[in-house]
């Protein structure tokens, strides 16, 4: 029988039976209550249900051996069971029964189901879902949406699938993994941020990269003051880009938002692309403790085969007069008792150690996730250190039923300790000289060949240290309102402090002045967003999703400097202005605002017919009255073929959908003042009198009438899913033209000289891209993961302005001319060079004149040519990641092709031209036409003949610069916790830029050297990405 207290909860029940047993009707009563029933002849018997109960526990993980915190674990036919803590662990108790089924699912995984046969403990290993490419989440920026119902272009990544240990930041861990994006990493340098492009170049002279947007919240470039005065290379490697102050270990995924149906919600800053961030949140269950240690140890692959000191006693000799190097130094050349390897000597192997720690856990109304990170590194330039420290507190609190807080704030530092070096230099100074003066203690200039000072006494008597010190932090309230209708409110504030210390010594070079330099730079960011969004389904056939944005944000940058040469003591170094003869300094200001409206409304039927329109408008206070409003509409279809009836018994898709859109962003990257006329202050000598005055002068023109660049985007693609989602494939087609370009008209010298902005030109960028992901292997034991990814681009000026051409200026230092043009129906960095042809009878350079074709010794302006590009036009990536039991496997490979590199390095070691006088490379001495018997086996023109003419902005050193590279590959071991005793242990060992197919002759077809225009695709002793080794350990508590 029964008490009163064994129904008390038990409201009252009704049925309705029709055709259906006592037996039957008796069950569906009592299902889920403690209650059972007897049937004795004519009467019914009630009574409790026996309470033994059984316990069972175990963990749940992926096939990694990663743990699924929040996973869940469910009994057939009931409402019984539990959630995975953060550890994965589970446990609960269920009365005893036969027949017991238990269910194990969580999102993104496939689920798994145990019949129950006595075993207290079960421990289960999920797969990932077949259907996770289309049942996913994606985050789109404003919202989340569910990438069935997704009508944009846009990428989505997991930050664990892309991790490299040697890399330190997440975008240099992008390349090659995101169709129609090209990563570039411009240096090996440390803290150097790579070069960014999505979907092509749209702007000439404005930002280029794409808009970054960490948790919601827009990241703005850390400097927007123009300081370039003010700054060294040091402090814009140490500051890095928009999100050089982010720990991968801390990102949970990426979307990629290429076309404008994705980024028009973004309006003016959208051009480039946008690039989204969603950082990890805590779980639900007791802590969960991640301890991660990495070493890594890089060495550069490929170094060039320079003179020996003998070898390049003997060259001296031959071209200069056999008294040039003396028999005793000779001979002392020869057993190397003198001699200089400069390539040895300011080159180093590589050190890092990277440690991570993390700490998350809560309730289900309260959930936390901290972690801390410290790298130190050693980089292969010697002298150079670096280090970084940052902290990360992410809080989700439930306050109500219907109100919800997210808090987000990040802590970090870096220091960066001797971080630029003079590349170009050492390969070219000569190996035999004396490297200081005994007497003095001076570092002695190159006697033979370079002008600059000597490199190795710069990187030892000079010393620089940059400094940043960041924070942001943002705090997000959501509130629903009704079923369907959400009210978000989210501010934010970021703080940047970047000073930088130089100090110069006298010693590094006879004559030199010591110097000493300070600077010190502010950035404080701002954001407020509101967002209501309304999604409801009707009638379970249509969903409708509607959003409103409200958006404010603004920037505000301060500068100072001070600085000082011939110091009357070296001791204190740089901290010590007063003990310098000469002084300057100098400061600078900027701010800008921007107010934003958004809507956008999302439309899908029955899954099968799917619309999305958007609108934006943008205030920016960096145009004048008229022109401060930017308007930028886009529109998307979507059909899903397989939601049709006619497709209703076909086995063969699980996803065919077709789309298109069209849309409108822009860009507004100029100075915040850029418009206004401006008075700049000038000095000036009255009458030859020797009194200074002080006066204004014309600055900068106004130009009211300048408004935003406008890019129109056309996008159309397919995405397919097969074989039960084990097979996906999608194709896109796309074209950007970007109008209204943002250019700089010169002034005639007679009216004042300068430039003044003006929206003329027109770009226009063009491109397919592919992507397929399979697992082609998926047993118990055995998962092989594989994806891969191309796309072409052909980039196009259609107009500047109604000039035919834009040059640029000569960078390089040796003479050569503008080296890189913008023309008409070239693409944006393309080179401007003679046509090599062959040598002369003599050994002479022989370059094509222009006018009729035939060769001569002597071009001029009139024969340079536009040929080649800086940009690749098809990039690949293929990953593989294959799981066998608890083992990893994983590999990487990234090409690009179609790209060239202008090789000043070897210009600079293999000519008499310029700032640098001599050759140091060996087959510029070798194989010149000076030394080999066989004059049709000469690889380089004669250095004997003064009539000889090597131009450095030439097709010679014009060199195609398309690779394959094997970027990564890695293995890992976990260790179960039953082995290890106190936690799940994994170690891991990896390499990374293991090997380069290509036909460059430089040290790495991928690096150039960034800078101001002219550089581009240009390699002037640009740093190497090394070979890293990497040990890991991994425990998870």
């Amino acid at each position: 029988m029964y008490a009163t207290e064994d129904i008390a909860n038990i409201t009252d029940i009704s049925v309705r039976a029709k055709d259906k047993t006592i037996t039957e009707i008796l069950d569906e009563c009592l299902e889920g209550t403690n209650l059972t029933y007897e049937i004795s002849g004519s009467a019914i018997v009630i009574k409790k249900r026996k309470t033994d109960k059984i316990t069972i526990s175990g963990w749940i993980r992926d096939t990694s051996g990663e743990a699924l915190p929040g996973a869940t674990v469910s009994v057939r036919g009931s409402k019984q069971g539990a959630i995975a803590g953060l550890d994965g662990h589970y446990t609960f108790s269920i009365p005893a029964q036969e027949g017991l089924i238990l269910t194990y699912s969580f999102i993104g995984m496939e689920k798994k189901t145990v019949k129950y046969i006595g075993k207290r403990t079960i421990n289960v290993t999920l797969n990932n879902s077949s259907n996770t490419e289309i049942d996913e989440v994606v985050v789109t920026g404003y919202q989340n949406i569910q990438r069935r119902d997704l009508v944009g272009s846009i990428t989505t990544v997991k930050a664990k699938d892309i991790i490299m240990p040697s890399y330190t930041t997440i975008d240099q861990m992008l390349q090659g993994r995101v169709a129609g994006m090209v990563v570039t990493n411009t240096s090996s340098r440390v803290g150097t941020a790579p070069k960014i492009q999505i979907r092509g170049t749209s702007t000439l002279l404005g930002n280029q990269d794409p808009l970054w947007v960490v948790d919601g919240i827009i990241q703005e470039d850390p400097l927007e003051l123009d300081a370039t005065s003010l700054m060294t290379n040091d402090l814009k490697n140490i500051i890095g880009n928009q999100i050089s102050w982010l720990n991968p270990a801390d990102i949970e995924s990426i979307s990629i938002l290429k076309d404008a149906s994705a980024t028009a919600i973004y309006g003016s800053r959208g051009a480039n692309g946008v690039i989204l961030i969603t950082t990890k949140k805590g779980t639900e269950g007791k802590p969960r403790i991640s301890v991660e240690a990495n070493i890594g140890i890089s060495n550069i692959i490929k170094k060039y085969d320079l003179l020996s000191p003998y070898e390049y006693a003997q060259a001296l000799n031959y071209y200069r007069g056999g008294a040039t190097i003396s028999d005793e130094d000779m001979e002392a050349y020869r057993t190397g008792q003198k001699g200089i390897d400069w390539q040895e000597k300011m080159l180093q192997t590589g050190v890092s150690q990277n440690y991570k720690v993390s700490i998350s856990g809560g309730s289900k109304k309260n959930r936390y996730y901290i972690s801390a990170n410290f790298l130190d590194q050693s980089a292969m330039t010697i002298t150079t250190k670096n280090q970084r420290s940052q902290m990360r507190i992410n809080l989700d609190n439930e306050l109500t039923d219907r109100l919800a807080m997210s808090t987000k704030l990040n802590m970090n530092y870096s220091h960066l300790h001797n971080g630029d070096i003079d590349m170009m230099t050492f390969l070219n100074y000569s190996p035999t000289m004396e490297m200081r003066d005994p007497e003095t203690g001076i570092y002695n200039k190159d006697p033979y060949n370079a002008v600059d000072s000597n490199p190795y006494g710069r990187r030892i008597e000079n010393y620089s240290d940059s400094y940043n010190y960041g924070f942001s932090g943002n705090m997000n309230f959501t509130y629903k309102i009704i079923d369907g209708l959400t009210f978000s409110a989210q501010g934010s504030l970021s703080y940047s402090h970047s000073p930088n210390y130089n100090f110069s010594s006298a010693l590094t070079a006879p004559g030199a002045l010591s110097a000493m330099s300070n600077s010190s730079s502010h950035g404080v960011t701002w954001q407020n967003i509101e967002n209501v969004t309304y999604d409801k389904f009707f009638n379970k056939d249509h969903h409708l999703t509607a959003t409103a944005v409200f958006e404010l944000n603004g920037y505000e940058g301060k500068s100072l400097s001070i600085g000082g040469s011939d110091l009357n003591n070296e001791f204190v170094g740089y901290w010590n202005v007063n003990n310098a003869k000469n002084i300057t300094a100098g400061n600078g200001y900027s701010a800008s605002s921007m107010v934003s409206a958004l809507g956008r409304v999302m439309y899908s039927y029955k899954g099968r017919y799917m619309a999305t329109a958007t609108l934006r408008a943008d205030g920016s206070s960096k145009f004048s009255k008229g022109n401060k409003w930017g308007y930028f509409p886009s529109v998307a279809l979507a059909w899903n073929v397989v939601e049709e009836r006619f497709m209703k018994n076909q086995k063969i898709f699980d996803q065919l959908k077709l789309r298109a859109s069209f849309g409108v962003s822009g860009n507004s990257d100029i100075g915040s003042y850029s418009t206004l006329g401006t008075l700049s202050e000038k000095n000036y000598d009255s009458w030859g009198s020797g009194q200074i005055w002080n006066g204004y002068w014309s600055g900068s023109l106004s130009t009211p009438d300048v408004t935003w660049e406008s890019t129109y985007q056309y996008n159309v693609g397919v995405d397919v899913s097969v074989l039960s989602g084990r097979l996906n494939f999608t194709a896109e087609w796309f074209r950007k033209d970007t109008k209204d370009l943002l250019l700089r008209k010169p002034i005639p010298s007679y009216n004042g000289g300068g430039s003044f902005w003006v929206n003329n030109g027109e770009i226009r960028n063009r491109g397919v891209e592919f992507n397929l992901a399979a697992t082609p292997v998926a047993t118990k034991n055995l998962r092989w993961e594989t994806s891969f990814n191309a796309s072409w681009l052909h980039n196009e000026v259609i107009d500047l302005a109604g000039d035919p051409f834009i040059v640029g200026e000569n960078l390089t230092g040796f003479g050569a001319g503008p080296i890189e043009i913008k023309k008409v129906g070239h693409p944006i960095g393309s080179f401007y060079v003679y046509e090599w042809q062959n040598f002369s009878k003599d050994g002479l350079n022989l370059y094509k004149h222009q006018a009729d074709g035939s060769f001569t010794t002597t071009p001029t302006s009139d024969d340079l040519v536009v040929k080649g590009q800086a940009e690749p036009s098809w990039t690949f990536g293929w990953n593989n990641t294959v799981t066998w039991k608890n083992w990893t496997f994983n590999c990487f490979f990234n090409a690009a092709l179609g790209s060239d590199r202008l090789n000043m390095s070897r210009f600079a070691m293999s000519s008499m031209v310029g700032k640098y006088k001599f050759i140091t490379l060996a087959d510029a001495y070798y194989k010149s036409w000076d030394m080999v018997e066989n004059k049709t086996e000469a690889l380089y023109s004669t250095h004997k003949n003064s009539e000889n003419k090597d131009f450095p902005d030439s097709d010679f050193y014009l060199e195609d610069a398309s690779y394959i590279k094997l970027k990564n590959i890695s293995i890992a071991y976990t260790v179960p916790r039953k082995w290890a005793r106190i936690a799940d242990l994994q170690l891991s060992v990896s390499a990374q830029n293991v090997f380069t197919l290509t036909h460059y002759s430089g040290m790495d077809p991928e690096v150039i050297n960034a800078g101001p225009y002219g550089l581009n695709g240009v390699d002037m002793g640009a740093y190497p990405i090394p070979r890293t080794f990497t040990f890991g350990l991994k425990l998870n508590f």
